[in-house]
C-alpha cells in the first residue's frame, strides 16, 4: 500500500525561558489509505504537538526537525499558503477543544461555509446548503436554524459536532482527530 502520510524522525521542540523543551523525539509512523491509526500515550507525551507540527500549527516558540511526508511533499518544508491549500481540504484536524478552535465572533454558518468556498469554490448558497446537511448528519437538531448561532450559543457537545462537521466538509484523505469525543455525551 502507498503511504498517505509518513512521519520520519519527527522531533518537536519549544524554546522557553527555562531552556529548550523536547515535546516529541524522533517519531516515526506510516499511515496508508484506508487505515485507521491510533496514537496512544499519557497526557503530555506529545501526541497533539506531533500532529499540530505536521500541519504547521505549532506555537511560535515551536520548531521541528525530520519530515512529514504527504505523498511526495514534505509538509514541514511548506509555506503557510501551501499548507492552507492542504489543511481542511486534503488533511483535516478535529481539535480537542472546540471553544478555542471556533472563532467566537463568527457564526457557525460563516465558519462552515468558508471551508467550502475556499477549498471547493462553492458559492455562498451552495455552501450553506451543504453545511446544513453536514450539521444534520452529525446530529445537530434544527440545523437550518442553529447554523446562524455563534459558538457561545451552543453546548460543548454541539460545538464539538460543529468541529467534526467542519473537518468532514471536504471529504479529506486524512482526518486527524485529537480526542474528538471528549465533549460529547455517551449516546453520541
Amino acid at each position: 500500500m502507498t503511504a498517505l502520510l509518513e512521519l520520519d524522525d519527527l522531533s518537536v521542540r519549544f524554546a522557553t525561558a527555562d531552556g529548550e523543551v523536547k515535546a516529541v523525539e524522533k517519531l516515526n509512523l506510516t499511515l496508508s489509505a484506508g487505515e485507521t491509526l491510533a496514537v496512544v500515550g499519557e497526557s503530555g507525551a506529545g501526541k497533539s504537538q506531533a500532529f499540530l507540527a505536521t500541519l504547521g500549527l505549532l506555537a511560535r516558540n515551536g520548531s521541528t526537525t525530520g519530515a512529514a511526508l504527504f505523498g511526495r511533499r514534505n509538509l514541514l518544508a511548506m509555506s503557510r499558503s501551501e499548507l492552507d491549500e492542504i489543511r481542511g481540504s486534503e488533511i483535516s484536524f478535529i481539535f480537542q477543544d472546540p471553544m478555542t478552535a471556533l472563532n467566537p465572533s463568527l457564526t457557525i454558518a460563516r465558519q462552515l461555509t468558508e471551508v467550502l468556498e475556499q477549498h471547493r469554490n462553492h458559492d455562498s448558497a451552495a455552501a450553506r446548503t451543504v453545511s446544513v446537511e453536514m450539521l444534520t448528519r452529525v446530529g445537530i437538531p434544527d440545523a437550518d436554524h442553529r447554523i446562524d448561532n455563534y459558538p457561545h450559543q451552543l453546548s460543548g457537545g454541539m460545538r464539538q459536532r460543529v468541529m467534526i462537521a467542519m473537518a468532514l466538509m471536504c471529504q479529506p484523505q486524512i482526518l486527524i482527530a485529537d480526542e474528538p469525543t471528549t465533549a460529547l455525551d455517551v449516546t453520541l
